[in-house]
């Protein structure tokens, strides 16, 4: 029987997901009460960007469904993530420890003096898919990524990013790979950082994702270039795509929620359950939709399984990813 790497990750992921190396001792009426307190969500970036908004409209409907009991909010910016996934790893596996599960987690183990993986954690859901954009400011001589990359032939440009091994530093990476168009980073803390120095022309560019640059690019204040999705966004009909402009590139950030490995499997379903119902309730969807974050849902299997093919493709960049 051939058993591919990817099988063994996926069912390793599942099985530490559901049982964890050192699962806590509950009763059938700890599950059955769960939960009994307010939920701490440990955000790893500083307040204002697409992760720590969307959680906190997560939070704003999730006494509903979690025995009336509040979600706190917790900012842990630094090291790209790295700071507040470590927390998120390493907290009390009792249910209500989570952490805002960003694409980073899977990046910094590769570049970054990580001591957690993807496997480390146990996923509750997915609730978000960001793809990215290429963004310049108003006034930017470039209208096209053709003459972007004509530019970056002549003189490097410089292009923020939320952090090193993020989402949006990988897209960039990935765009160099395929045109052959090298870059210098500016690497900072979260998309507030990216906006200021996108808007005071402290860099050349910026890659984001579409629901953190939609307010700029709709009021005319920043410019995008292309989307990288396989086809036009509903909501900028205008912006055309990578793919379009002759560059084969489809990638974006994703978001979601998770807990450490080791949380019961029972605590496990009853979050799986509770954040299913906050994630679709009609109030969240319909404000996430309005301020530019249309809900892209996975149950804790789909979840994994993506997660895992995410991992997989990193591995075939890495060596740019450690070289930047």
């Amino acid at each position: 029987m051939n058993i591919t790497r990817n099988t063994v990750i996926l069912v390793l992921g599942l099985l530490l997901g559901a049982c964890g190396e050192k699962a806590v001792n509950v009763s059938n009426d700890d599950v059955e009460s769960f939960p009994a307190k307010e939920l701490t969500v440990i955000v790893p970036y500083s307040p204002g960007g697409g992760v720590d908004t969307t959680v906190r409209m997560l939070a704003a409907v999730a006494p509903n469904y979690l025995n009336d009991n509040k979600i706190v909010v917790r900012n842990m910016p630094g090291g790209g993530g790295v700071i507040g996934q470590t927390a998120g790893a390493q907290a009390d596996a009792d249910g209500y420890n989570l952490l805002a599960f960003s694409s980073s987690v899977t990046s910094n183990p590769f570049t970054k003096n990580a001591s957690y993986n993807h496997l480390s954690f146990g996923l509750i859901a997915m609730y978000g898919y960001d793809p990215e954009v290429l963004i310049v400011p108003a006034g930017s001589p470039h209208n096209s990524i053709e003459d972007f990359l004509e530019a970056g032939k002549v003189k490097k440009i410089t292009i923020s990013t939320s952090g090193h091994s993020t989402s949006h530093h990988i897209a960039s990476l990935v765009l160099s790979s395929k045109t052959g168009v090298d870059f210098t980073y500016l690497h900072n803390k979260g998309a507030a950082e990216q906006i200021q120095q996108i808007l005071g022309d402290h860099v050349d560019a910026t890659m984001m994702g579409i629901s953190e640059a939609s307010e700029y690019i709709k009021n005319g204040s920043l410019k995008s270039l292309g989307i990288m999705t396989a086809e036009r966004n509903a909501s900028f009909p205008d912006l055309p795509t990578f793919i379009e402009q002759n560059i084969d590139i489809e990638w974006g950030a994703f978001r979601g929620l998770a807990v450490p490995a080791a949380t019961p499997a029972g605590i496990q379903q009853k979050l799986a359950e509770a954040f299913r119902g906050i994630i679709l309730d009609p109030e969240n969807a319909e404000k996430m939709a309005i301020a530019g974050y249309p809900i892209s849902y996975r149950s804790p299997e789909e979840f994994r399984k993506y997660v895992v093919s995410v991992v997989e493709n990193l591995e075939q960049i890495l060596p740019s990813l450690k070289a930047q």
